[in-house]
């Protein structure tokens, strides 16, 4: 008898690459996998297998507040009459997708889309600062406990992991920054994005990304549990 089994495939797409995060999906579509509802969880993809057939995927946002957890009911429903299916929340962004050749697109003026990737990129940014702010000003309460200013005395190195954690990932969200502004000049201009963009090519980059960023929570972990012991 016949299965229905999912399968978990990790997403070769860094979140803001919104134009090879829809190649990837309508790809997958070709081959027979659809991404399950609710199928995104942090690095990682479920999804159903089924006929295979040529399907498209979008990912849009608004300029609501950064506390965004999904679209509306209502706007799903608007949606979902123009032909397309609310599936995930990946970032700050809503997965949708429609099968056929005869649906209207999502987003059909690039100057809101320009404003949209704006708003998206002002809220990243300011999560950056506070990670920041929060990264560099710890080390300096941890100061005031007793023994740990002898640490930083004796083992000045032992603060260069966190501050090297906090360039990391502040790199990432710049890079992810750079590429929204990208984007939006290339809306501004008035084409419209590549909803069939190659993801292949970058990859392996997001595989070395995931790879280091691992690495450097690892090290973390051993490093506030070495910071910990010596203290205790």
């Amino acid at each position: 008898m016949e299965t229905t089994t999912r399968v978990r495939k990790w997403i070769p797409c860094p979140v803001y690459d919104v134009e090879a995060m829809e190649g990837w999906l309508s790809d997958l579509a070709a081959q027979g996998w659809f991404l399950e509802e609710d199928g995104i969880f942090g690095p990682w993809a479920y999804f159903l297998p089924g006929p295979p057939r040529p399907a498209a995927y979008r990912l849009t946002s608004s300029l609501s507040s950064p506390d965004f957890t999904g679209p509306e009911e209502e706007n799903q429903d608007l949606c979902a009459a123009y032909g397309w299916e609310y599936l995930a929340r990946r970032g700050e962004f809503s997965i949708y997708r429609a099968v056929g050749a005869d649906v209207r697109e999502l987003d059909t003026d690039p100057q809101t889309q320009a404003l949209v990737l704006r708003a998206v990129c002002r809220r990243t940014l300011d999560r950056a600062a506070g990670m920041v702010v929060v990264g560099l000003i710890t080390p300096l309460f941890l100061q005031w406990r007793e023994g740990t200013l002898d640490l930083l005395l004796q083992y000045p190195g032992y603060w260069a992991v966190p501050f090297a954690a906090v360039l990391w990932f502040l790199g990432l969200v710049l890079a992810g920054c750079r590429h929204y502004r990208r984007l939006r000049r290339h809306l501004q201009e008035g084409r419209p994005l590549d909803h069939q963009k190659p993801w292949q090519p970058g990859a392996r980059r997001r595989l070395g990304t995931l790879l280091v960023t691992a690495l450097l929570l690892g090290v973390l972990v051993v490093w506030l549990v070495v910071g910990l012991t010596v203290l205790a």
